[in-house]
């Protein structure tokens, strides 16, 4: 007799009320259409959503479920028919899992398939299970083979472009959104690429250079006090003189006529041994940068491949380091040189005087050095293994041809042997 409460559910249609089929005395499994044989309906419509169920630690694929039942199918077993058991029936959604556990009265409808009769429909899983149902029946929840989802992930509804709808504002702001994205990312691998060129390509030397005309440079030549100086004085007249702690007055002569500067000293300025006093140039010399280093950090302008001269206002000049030997400097807590700079572009001559701040590059290719030194020497070094190698192949080769030769004069011997043997009658 069929209801008034019959109902289609997506992918079934339900059917009339026909008592199930019992189990049969058949050895092979179901087909199918046995499988898919039309359910009892009453006045709770069964749904396929999908899910599972765990029957005595077996687990049953799920066909349809209304609030009162469930119909499993998988390989039954027989002496379940007309128990009550503890039934978890499992929800597969994207992520995350619900499963629910009710009791209910298990019939065995054929080898493979079971109906699972609620014992308490009305128990604490009704909630959650008629939320489902619903959730399911509206179209809020499809599913995906085995998994539930969400009809907004799911995709968009009535076949339109979800990307279309949002409007040209939505789409604007998104495609400012990912420019902004790049704009950072740009921004933050330039940073990271400058910190670390910084980090090892650069390195700033310690003591400040001092821009000067290329000449020679007159010092004094011992510790004392100037009691005279002529900046203006003539090729082979004094210069300065220097009263020396020992009581001596030391005299230094004009070695050219050319123009004379006074290093930071003047008339009755003490003096150490080695200090600059006075710097002689021609008359049109070049401006260069002199500076006092290290041992080490001369080693870092050999190797760079260029020194920035950073002036007082900013402006940076890119130098050479100058062919002119250093000069060594010795004192009692100091051991280094002075070298010379030569700017790529000029200098004016009204900066001479001033301190600048020195910086060393070093070539990037300068940090790959040691691997190539070391690559060099390991094939140095297996050249005359290589060669050892090389030498007892060819003497294994001729040593195999001579072997080859006496088998084969040997082998053509017993055949002449034979031959010549007469046959016996």
């Amino acid at each position: 007799m069929t209801t008034s409460q019959d109902m289609e559910t997506p992918g079934r249609v339900m059917a009339t009320d026909q008592p199930y089929p019992r189990p049969s005395a058949q050895t092979t499994a179901p087909t199918d259409s046995e499988i898919a044989a039309p359910w009892g309906g009453n006045e709770h419509p069964l749904l396929d959503i999908p899910f599972t169920a765990v029957v005595d630690g077996r687990t049953y694929r799920g066909e349809v479920l209304s609030l009162v039942e469930a119909h499993v199918s998988g390989l039954a077993d027989p002496s379940l028919s007309n128990r009550e058991r503890l039934v978890r029936l499992g929800f597969q959604f994207q992520g995350f899992s619900v499963a629910l556990d009710l009791a209910a009265r298990i019939e065995l409808v054929s080898e493979r398939s079971l109906r699972l009769i609620f014992t308490e429909p009305a128990g604490e899983h009704l909630p959650q299970l008629r939320y489902l149902l619903n959730e399911h029946l509206s179209g809020d929840l499809t599913s995906l083979g085995s998994v539930i989802r969400a009809t907004s992930l799911a995709g968009p509804a009535n076949g339109k472009n979800a990307a279309a709808r949002r409007g040209f504002a939505a789409g604007l702001r998104s495609f400012l959104g990912s420019l902004m994205a790049l704009a950072l990312t740009l921004g933050l691998l330039g940073t990271a690429a400058l910190l670390v060129e910084q980090r090892l390509l650069v390195a700033d030397l310690a003591s400040p250079g001092r821009v000067a005309h290329s000449g020679e440079t007159l010092r004094a030549t011992a510790d004392g006090q100037i009691n005279y100086f002529a900046s203006d004085a003539g090729e082979g007249e004094v210069a300065f003189a220097i009263a020396s702690t020992r009581g001596e007055t030391l005299s230094v002569a004009m070695p050219c006529d050319c123009t004379a500067r006074a290093l930071g000293v003047a008339e009755g300025s003490t003096v150490l041994a080695g200090e600059p006093v006075m710097r002689l140039s021609e008359a049109g010399a070049a401006v260069i940068v002199e500076a006092r280093v290290t041992a080490e950090e001369f080693f870092d302008l050999r190797r760079a491949g260029a020194v920035d001269i950073v002036l007082a206002d900013g402006t940076t000049h890119a130098a050479l380091l100058s062919e002119t030997p250093p000069r060594a400097l010795e004192g009692d807590d100091f051991t280094g040189m002075t070298v010379h700079l030569t700017p790529v572009d000029p200098i004016p001559d009204a900066l001479v005087g001033q301190a600048v701040a020195l910086r060393a590059h070093t070539d990037a290719g300068a940090l790959f050095a040691p691997a190539a030194d070391v690559l060099n020497d390991l094939e140095a070094r297996g050249e005359p293994v290589l060669n050892a190698l090389r030498d007892l192949g060819a003497r294994g080769e001729i040593a195999f041809d001579g072997l080859r030769d006496r088998a084969t004069r040997a082998w053509a011997a017993i055949i002449e042997t034979l031959q010549s043997t007469p046959s016996p009658e």
